[in-house]
C-alpha cells in the first residue's frame, strides 16, 4: 500500500539550486500549503532583465512546479477567468492541469515559466467604475494564483513576459464572499463619527 506522509513530496518541495551564488534578478520565495507544509519558488523580479543563467532555472524547474500545481488543482480546482471578474459566481472549476495550460494557450501565449504566490485572506472594498464609490466588501479566502510566463530573449538577456494582466489562474482554498454596501451601512459609518 502506497504510504501518503506530505501532500507535496519533501523532493518536489525544495526549488533547485542556483549555481552561481545569488541571483540578482530572481527571489526564492516559500510558498505556504498549511502551517507546516511549504514549497520554494524561484520569482522573477519586476520590470528586470534575467540573465541567461536566471531564464534557464526558470525553464528546468517549470515541471516541478507544474507537478504542485496539478496537485492543488486536482484537489480544490482551479477558476480561469480572462476578465477581472473572478468572483463571478458562475466561473467554472477546473481540475486538470492541462485545461489551465490550454486556457493560457488559447490566447496564443505559450508560457515556457510558472510563478505561484500565496494570498492569505483578505478583505477589500469592490468600487463602482463610473462614480469611484466602494459599492461592495469582497472577503477573499486564502489561495494560490498561477502566473503563467513566457521568457523571451532581449538585447541584454531575457524578460519574463506574463500572461495578459486580465488572465487569471486561481485556486481558492473556500469561496469569495461579496456583500452589497447598503446605504444604511454608510450612514452608520458617517454617524459614528
Amino acid at each position: 500500500m502506497l504510504k501518503l506522509e506530505f501532500f507535496i513530496p519533501i523532493n518536489l518541495a525544495i526549488a533547485p539550486a542556483y549555481e552561481f551564488g545569488k541571483p540578482p534578478n530572481l527571489v526564492l520565495r516559500e510558498i505556504p500549503i498549511d502551517y507546516n507544509t511549504s514549497f520554494q519558488v524561484w520569482s522573477p523580479k519586476a520590470d528586470t532583465i534575467l540573465l541567461p543563467e536566471e531564464a534557464s532555472l526558470l525553464k528546468r524547474d517549470r515541471l516541478r512546479i507544474a507537478v504542485i500545481c496539478t496537485r492543488l488543482i486536482w484537489l480544490l480546482g482551479v477558476t480561469c477567468s480572462e476578465y477581472e471578474d473572478y468572483l463571478a459566481a458562475n466561473q467554472k472549476l477546473l481540475y486538470d492541469w492541462d485545461e489551465a495550460i490550454d486556457f493560457a494557450c488559447r490566447y496564443k501565449f505559450k508560457p515556457n515559466a510558472i510563478d505561484v504566490i500565496f494570498s492569505p485572506q483578505t478583505l477589500r472594498p469592490l468600487y463602482n467604475s463610473l462614480t469611484e464609490e466602494p459599492t461592495h466588501w469582497v472577503i477573499e479566502p486564502p489561495c494560490w494564483e498561477i502566473f503563467f510566463l513566457q521568457l523571451k530573449s532581449c538585447d541584454k538577456g531575457f524578460i519574463a513576459e506574463p500572461r495578459n494582466p486580465h488572465l487569471s489562474a486561481i485556486v481558492w482554498t473556500g469561496k469569495p464572499i461579496v456583500k452589497a454596501i447598503s446605504s444604511n451601512y454608510r450612514r452608520s459609518q458617517i454617524s459614528e463619527f
